[in-house]
């Protein structure tokens, strides 16, 4: 995918996209990281008492390390990009993920002012 402006089309860099997809796969690792603390806090506290949960509480740390990879992959991916380009089109899905705060993030837009990132409660 080498088409961009040059070509006559309207087109997106991606490299920067890469860049911002492997943030935000950043970002779910953090919220990955933060269950498992709670979890296990949980359990230290006795507030869960099922030591069951081994096969669990492996899931959420090969979803992290999972995830890292994925973000380093990423990140890997938009450093070769350098100068290719999507075709506008191609970036139509992005208006189908539900939360707002993710499209803003992926399509390289700024929040407006006092507006608060999507924050776990």
């Amino acid at each position: 995918m080498t088409g961009g402006k040059e070509q006559g089309g309207d087109a997106t860099p991606l490299a920067p996209l890469l860049g911002r997809t492997a943030q935000e796969v950043r970002r779910c690792r953090d919220v990955v990281l933060r269950v498992e603390l709670a979890v296990h806090g949980l359990i230290d506290e006795g507030a869960i008492r099922d030591r069951r949960l081994g096969a669990e509480l492996q899931a959420i740390d090969l979803l992290d390390q999972r995830l890292a990879d994925l973000a380093d992959w990423l990140a890997a991916l938009a450093r070769a990009a350098g100068p290719l380009h999507l075709p506008e089109a191609a970036l139509t899905g992005l208006a189908g993920l539900r939360l707002a705060d993710l499209r803003q993030a992926l399509a390289g837009q700024d929040r407006p002012a006092g507006e608060a990132r999507t924050e776990l409660f």
